[in-house]
């Protein structure tokens, strides 16, 4: 996983009060041989997930002055198209690294 320590120390302070039962990094920066490529964090979290997703991707870019792409999606409720699209991923779980 392509996340420098600053990233994840960023990512830490961005999570911080919201409650979410996983969070895991897809996209690009879960391939060690692709270079660049923005963040794309997901996370599993009952809270209404616009609200969450803009506060931390907001958060995030008042500490790194760069862009954090979020999903949220609600645990036990997601869509038939959210079902697909997680089919598709590669997922690296972060919560031991937060």
């Amino acid at each position: 996983m392509r996340i420098s320590d600053q990233e994840f120390a960023a990512l830490r302070q961005a999570l911080q009060g919201e409650h979410f039962r996983r969070a895991c990094l897809f996209g690009s920066r879960t391939d060690d041989s692709r270079r660049g490529g923005d963040i794309d964090l997901l996370l599993f979290s009952d809270a209404p997930p616009f609200p969450v997703a803009h506060r931390v991707a907001s958060r995030y870019a008042r500490l790194m002055d760069a862009r954090l792409d979020v999903l949220v999606i609600v645990p036990d409720r997601p869509t038939p198209e959210q079902q697909a699209f997680l089919a598709t991923l590669t997922l690296e779980a972060l919560d031991d690294r937060l």
